[in-house]
Formats: C-alpha cells, structure tokens, sequence
C-alpha cells in the first residue's frame, strides 16, 4: 500500500490495514440509528456540508484557511450540541465509541467508506470518494486500497460486524462461530487477527474444563466434574455443554467447591427453590428464598432447557422480569418437557452452579372458566392457550358422566339437565415432540342446576265495566306475577335472577274491583306481562297492552225534539277524537266519533228513541291492539220521554150561560205508563189590575185542583171541572210535583188561555 496511506503514521493503535470488521460493541444499533437518519457514513454526522474529511492519519475535518483540525471527544459535544434534535443521541453514541476507543471511530469510517466503495460501480475512481466527502489529496490512495481489499459477501459481513457483540458477552461459542465464516488471518487486519487468536485460544480452554469434567464424571467425582462444567461456562457463556451439564450435575442442596463463589460456599444460608407454574399463555417462575438486594446487585441468568426425545436440548434465554417478583416466560413451548435453570452472575459472568427447577410439562389449562345456568341447562365459557389443539370438555352429574353435551370453541352447553349438583372439567390437548397428543390436567369447575319455574305461555285480557279481567295458561308451579317493566319486557322465556342489577318490578299497583278485575289508571298505556316466580328465579312470559284511555268530566245530554239530543262534555286533555256510545232499549252502537275541531264548529248530536237510554262518552284509545278499559263515570243516564200536557177546555153552553171550564190533562210516553207518574196541580193567581200575573211556583197562588198521576193513562185524557167561586181575572197554572217530576217534561198551553176574565 506504501506510505501515501500512511500505514506509519497516526496515533498510537493506528490502523496499519484496511479494517475488515468494525469490532465496535454495539455496532448493529449505531448502524441503525445512521440510517434512520440518512446519513451515507458516520463521517456525514462530524462535518458541516460542503466540508471534507482526512482518514489516513485518523479523522481530520478541514477548515478555514486549508488548515485541519482533528475529529475528538471534545468536537463531537461541539457537534451535538449545535445540531441537537434527533443527532443528539446518535453523536452521543459516537462519543462512547470515541471513549472507550480513540481509533475506534476511524475503524468504522473506513470499514463504511470500503464497503460503499466496493458496492459503487464507479469505486475505483477518486471521484466517488471525493463525492463521500474524502479530501482530494487522499482519495487516489483510498479507492486504490479499498479495490485491493478482501471483498465480504453478505453473510461474511453480518458476521464481522457481530463479532464484537458476541465476543463482548462472554459467548465465545457464538464468536466462534461467526469466526468461521471470516477469511482466515483476519485478511489483512491485525486487530481483527488478534481478536481471533483470542477467540481460539478461549474456545480451548472451555474444550479442556469440558474434556476435565468429563472424565471426572466417568471417574464418579461429581464435584469436580460441576467445577469442570462450571470453569467452561464462565469461559463461553453461551457454550451449551457447559450449561447442560451445570444442569445435568445440580445436586439440591449441595456444597460449594473449589471454583465456586463466595455466595454459593457451603452452608451460607438456606437452600434456594425455583418453583414454576404454567399459566394460559406463559410459565412464571419464582425464587425462594427470594434474591436481597445485595444478591441482586450482580444479576442473575435464567435459562429455559427444552427436552426432545432423541433429539439435542434446546436453551433458550428467559429474559423478561415479573412486576410480582421473579420471571415470566412468554413464549413456552406447549406440549414440550421444559425445566428452568436460574444462574448467579458477577460482573457478567456466571459465577456458581444454578438452581434448577423440576421437570415441566407445557400443558397448561384453561383460563377464565365460568359458567351460567339456566331451566335445566348449563353454559360454559373459557379461554384457550393459543398454542392448545383444542379441548375435550365432560360433564359430570348425580348419576355419573352427562351425555350429549355440546362442546365448541371456547364454550360447552348441555341442556336437559335434572336438578342437582355438577362439575365441569375442561382438559386443553397439545401435540407432543414425538408427534402423540396428551392433555393438561383439566380445569374443574362446580356448578348447581337450581329448580326453575315453568313459564307462562299465554296471556289474555278481557275489559268489563271500568276493569280488565287477566287469565292465562302455564306457570302451574309458580308465583305469577302481573308486571310492568320501566325499560321495555324482556322477551318470553328469558330467565332472569332477582338482583340489584336489574331487579323484578312490583305487580300491578292498580286497585281491584268487584269481581275481581283491575281498574287501570285513567289516560294509562300499560305494557301488562306475565312473569313466573319461583324463588330467586323468574321466567319472563308473553304481554299485551291496557290502556285505560282519559275519562271524559262534564257530561250533559238533553233531548232537542225531532228524535236528537244534545251532548256537551269538556274535552280531555290530550285524546284525539271522543266516542259517544248510545244504549237504548237492550242495544248498544257506537252512534259516533268526533275530533276536537269538529266538536267546537258543530258540537255533538245523537239520534234516540223517547224510550230511555244512556250516553257513554270515552276519548278513542291512542294505541292499535290494546285491551281498551273505557274510565268510569263516563255514562249520562237520560229518562224515558214521558210528557203531561194539560188544556182548559171551556164549558159547554146551556142557553144562555156557558157550563163550568174543564182541566183536560193528557199523559204521552213509550209504552205502558210508568209507575210513580207525580202529582199534577193546577193553581190560579189572581192579579191587582186588569192583567192577572201568572204563578211562577206550585205554593205562588191558590191550588184549585189537585190529580193523582196513577190516574193517567196513554190516550185517555182526565176531564176535571175547575172550580168557581174565584172572581176573575186570575191566571192559571200547572206543576208537577212529588217525586220523578224531574224526569216528567210539562206541556204547557199558551199562557193566553190560562185567563180568566
């Protein structure tokens, strides 16, 4: 390469080749963090644009006047604290490397600018290392060298670049391997070939505690064949024989040897006991006596070891803390043997046998399993492992295993059930190494098949006189209830248990009348339904709708003549239209419906007979299939039309003087004459001038006569004569008195032929 490179110059450690591999812990996440940032190579991030690097004599950044300062720890803060943001972390990474490394950071520069060199098509030109910001003067020799250089396939890089890593962990195993992937002798990098020779060297050692504890073991001694294992793990931590036999060597309980620490010498304190438990989808783990704080301070490694039957064992790392203390295994192979092995460590390093825990088998149960019951059935619902094949459920009553239970994805229902006690055992099934299906032991869970009501399956609803009358069918052992629900009727046949989440509402609070029905609330729409009741538990059952539509206040109903009668009431408030109901002579009709609006312009007329009858008024039902339950008091009782008319019929003439006056009275009504008719008298007044004045009550004058009104018959007029002896003028009247002279109307002739001159 010659001295233009400058394979003589530089800093104590400087390169005296091209670096092969980065050797720099921690490269993988510096790698990441440049690129998420943009950046072609770390040099991108040390310079301002527009200046270039120098990188034969370590990093040199140009500056005014041709003059060149070098890339420290000092300019690197400089660096990070004018740029900041999302550089900070990055350049506070590069000064770590700087740190623990002066020609680290070179290294990496020139393993990233080789690499884009040699993946450039145009690499061998000085020009493609000036365009990567390499001073001019330098750039021939660079793109002279880098082409020369040992080019890495991809799996030769990943190797180099994760040497370092592996190496720094203590598994050597896993350098070794990545050893021999790179080009023997380091190509050319003497760091690198050093690196190597110690990864060689401590590969031999750990192959030699391995061969020593092996042949103690034949030998019988134990002990030093635990110390041989142990020597060779703490050579290569991730050497697997080495933990394989720590594990395959546990003695509980035992003492320390020569190569234990001071924290495992015998008979330092009580015996340490991993204890593990499968859960759904995890395995935790727990130490007892649990770690103190001084034993914590070094850490601990917490391995899982997988058995494969006549295969080799699998390890893998436990990595993940319990919130609750000790460790959680979330990816546990299901249907594997597994045991659990947790080792000291000192300065990174396993420091003393392990405690190992006892054989598991992953197959655990499953999760969340509860249950609900019903009228003679019992549903189930759990949570599978995901990695579980499926389960096979049971049912178990007072007369043995249960047939016919449906068992589905993460339920089970089995239904015909008789009363009694039950239990439910859920086995999850895996697939095993060898391909064999086994189960789990099987979650158990009780359950109770209580007595349940038998539902109602009809309800009817009959309204008689102001009152609905309820019937129904079913619910012969049961407490049947008429309710209401506040939201809305479950639908029937739901069961339902009495509690505070949603407890049963009270029967019917309406008063009961004679016969034995209810009298709904005037203006109400109930939604009326059944429910069986028998203890705690109840059966929804079918409804239908009561409305007991606002009763109409203020009724009047009188006759008008021509076969009509006029009917007033106050409008209730809120109905829509009224229906006047006419019964008269056995027979009842609907005469007629009326709005609001046409009740104000026209009023309300009905057609009657003069026989008696009633006039019940209701607001029309606002709801379409409802039992409607008219209010009561809504009826107007009208009296038959019975009439008493009465005439004075002049007395006949006999020469020259005419006879005495007759009273003629008539009685006019449907039928035959009703009993009670009252008393019909005739009073005459007499007046102070020449016009008499006309009586205006039965006791406003003098009675003349006086007629029983048994004594009238329909269409046989009483002829009485009416007394003399009064001197004229008078005036005369009749009135009907006695009881029932309410429902009597009076025909009176015209009052000019009620005097008397």
């Amino acid at each position: 390469m010659g001295l233009e490179f400058g394979h003589d110059l530089g800093l104590r450690r400087a390169l005296r080749g091209l670096p092969l591999s980065p050797l720099v812990p921690g490269y993988g996440h510096l790698l990441a963090q440049q690129q998420a940032l943009g950046l072609r190579h770390i040099g991108d991030a040390l310079v301002e644009r527009g200046r270039v690097l120098r990188v034969l004599d370590g990093i040199f950044e140009q500056r005014a006047a041709r003059r060149w300062h070098h890339v420290g720890v000092d300019r690197l803060r400089q660096v990070g604290a004018a740029r900041g943001g999302a550089y900070g972390p990055f350049l506070t990474r590069l000064e770590a490397v700087q740190l623990q490394d002066p020609a680290a950071l070179r290294r990496v520069l020139l393993y990233q600018l080789v690499e884009l060199l040699q993946a450039h098509p145009r690499g061998s030109e000085p020009g493609t290392a000036v365009s990567l910001g390499i001073c001019p003067q330098e750039a021939p020799a660079l793109v002279r060298v880098a082409a020369a250089h040992l080019r890495l396939d991809g799996g030769q890089r990943r190797a180099a670049e994760g040497l370092a890593d592996a190496w720094g962990s203590g598994k050597v195993r896993r350098a070794a391997g990545l050893a021999a992937l790179l080009p023997a002798g380091g190509g050319g990098d003497a760091m690198l070939r050093r690196r190597l020779a110690e990864i060689a060297e401590r590969v031999k050692e750990a192959d030699d505690a391995l061969d020593a504890a092996r042949e103690a073991e034949r030998a019988g001694d134990a002990r030093a064949a635990e110390d041989g294992c142990l020597r060779a793990a703490r050579l290569a931590s991730d050497c697997p024989r080495a933990l394989l036999g720590l594990v395959r060597l546990h003695r509980p309980g035992g003492g320390g040897g020569t190569e234990r620490g001071p924290a495992e010498s015998e008979g330092t304190g009580p015996r340490e006991v991993l204890a593990v438990r499968a859960a759904s989808e995890t395995v935790s783990l727990s130490l007892s006596p649990s770690p103190t704080a001084a034993d914590g301070a070094n850490g601990r490694r917490v391995i899982r070891l997988i058995r494969v039957p006549g295969g080799t064992t699998g390890i893998a790392e436990i990595t993940d803390a319990s919130p609750s203390g000790g460790w959680v295994d979330h990816d546990p192979p299901f249907g594997h043997e597994v045991r659990y092995a947790v080792l000291p460590l000192r300065d990174g390093r396993i420091d003393g046998p392990p405690v190992v825990s006892e054989v598991l088998l992953v197959a655990p149960d499953v999760s969340g399993l509860r249950s609900t019951t019903g009228r003679g059935r019992i549903e189930a619902t759990w949570t599978e492992p995901s990695g579980a094949l499926g389960v096979r459920g049971r049912l178990l009553g007072p007369d043995g295993p249960v047939d016919g239970v449906e068992v589905r994805t993460g339920a089970l229902t089995a239904t015909g059930l008789g009363v009694g006690a039950y239990v439910l055992r859920v086995h999850c099934r895996y697939r095993s190494p060898d391909g064999a299906v086994i189960e789990s032991a099987g979650a158990e869970h009780p359950v109770s098949v209580d007595p349940w009501p038998t539902p109602v399956d009809r309800l009817d609803a009959t309204a008689v006189r102001g009152s609905v009358r309820f019937s129904w069918s079913g619910g012969q052992d049961a407490d049947v209830r008429l309710v209401s629900w506040p939201a809305g009727p479950p639908e029937p046949g739901t069961e339902l248990t009495d509690g505070p989440a949603r407890p049963w509402p009270v029967p019917l609070p309406w008063e009961t009348a004679t016969g034995g029905g209810l009298v709904p609330p005037p203006g109400s729409v109930t939604r009326v339904s059944a429910l069986a009741v028998l203890g705690p538990r109840a059966v929804a059952g079918p409804g239908l709708v009561v409305e007991c539509p606002p009763a109409v206040a203020g009724a009047r109903v009188e006759r008008v003549g021509g076969g009509r009668a006029r009917v007033t009431f106050d409008w209730p408030a809120g109905a829509g239209e009224v229906a006047a109901t006419v019964d008269q002579d056995g027979a009842s009709t609907v005469h007629r419906v009326v709005a609001r609006s046409t009740y104000v312009r026209e009023g309300l007329y009905v057609d009657v007979a003069p026989s008696a009858f009633s006039v019940t008024l209701s607001a029309a039902p606002r709801t379409t299939d409802a039992v409607v339950v008219p209010a009561p008091g809504g009826e107007t009782r009208v009296p038959a039309d019975i009439a008493v008319s009465y005439r004075i019929v002049p007395g006949a003439r006999r020469a020259l003087r005419r006879g005495p006056s007759l009273l003629r009275v008539s009685l006019s009504c449907p039928g035959e004459a009703p009993s009670g008719l009252p008393e019909f008298v005739l009073v005459a007044r007499a007046g102070n001038g020449r016009d008499p004045i006309r009586p205006r009550t039965p006791t406003d004058g003098t009675t003349l006569l006086r007629l029983d009104g048994g004594a009238l018959r329909p269409g046989s007029p009483v002829e009485l004569p009416v007394p003399s002896g009064l001197r004229p003028p008078y005036a005369l009247r009749g009135f009907l008195l006695g009881e029932g002279a309410a429902d009597v109307r009076l025909d009176e002739p015209s009052p000019t032929t009620l005097v008397v001159r």
